[in-house]
């Protein structure tokens, strides 16, 4: 079972489709509600019985409560892609720091809520694969991308921060 986050449209839709063409179970979140249905129905087009829950992976309640239904209403993670991910390409000059926050919060944060909140599990049954979708930006500096490649250079090493603390588990972590 594959949870890919943003997976209702773009790459997640592209990695969960690759997913389900290798046999697994897939499920994907969107932050919006109109996200949702379209989603199933492209999934479906493709043959593939998408699960799609709406989830804000900022929320670290909702994230809680939504890992907990899809573990009992489909099945346990054992695959978890953070892909969610939110970019404002604006001059660091000008770009308010609550732009900035959301940005850290959504492409950094949000991945550490979402692989500590599955990695539980995997470490109970000692194994699991996270793949974390990072970015050449970690390692590059560009105009108006300041808050981007702060977030993608955070979980470059979120990345092996966690590779190393959950290798005993037998849970591989990936960027």
């Amino acid at each position: 079972t594959a949870l890919v986050t943003g997976g209702t449209r773009g790459i997640g839709m592209a990695i969960a489709t690759g997913l389900a063409n290798a046999g697994a179970t897939i499920v994907v979140n969107g932050v919006s509600p109109e996200s949702l249905e379209p989603a199933r129905a492209q999934f479906s087009a493709n043959g593939i019985n998408a699960h799609v829950y709406q989830l804000d992976v900022t929320d670290e309640k909702s994230v809680t409560e939504t890992i907990s239904a899809i573990e009992r209403e489909v099945a346990p993670i054992d695959i978890l892609v953070n892909n969610a991910g939110i970019n404002k390409r604006v001059p660091a000059l000008e770009m308010a720091a609550s732009d900035f926050r959301q940005v850290i919060d959504v492409d950094l944060t949000a991945p550490f809520i979402m692989a500590r909140t599955v990695a539980r599990g995997m470490i109970d049954r000692g194994s699991g694969k996270i793949i974390n979708i990072c970015s050449m930006m970690s390692e590059l500096g560009r105009d108006t991308l300041a808050a981007y490649s702060s977030a993608k250079g955070g979980l470059k090493m979120l990345t092996r921060t966690l590779a190393t603390e959950w290798a005993r588990h037998n849970i591989q972590v990936n960027g």
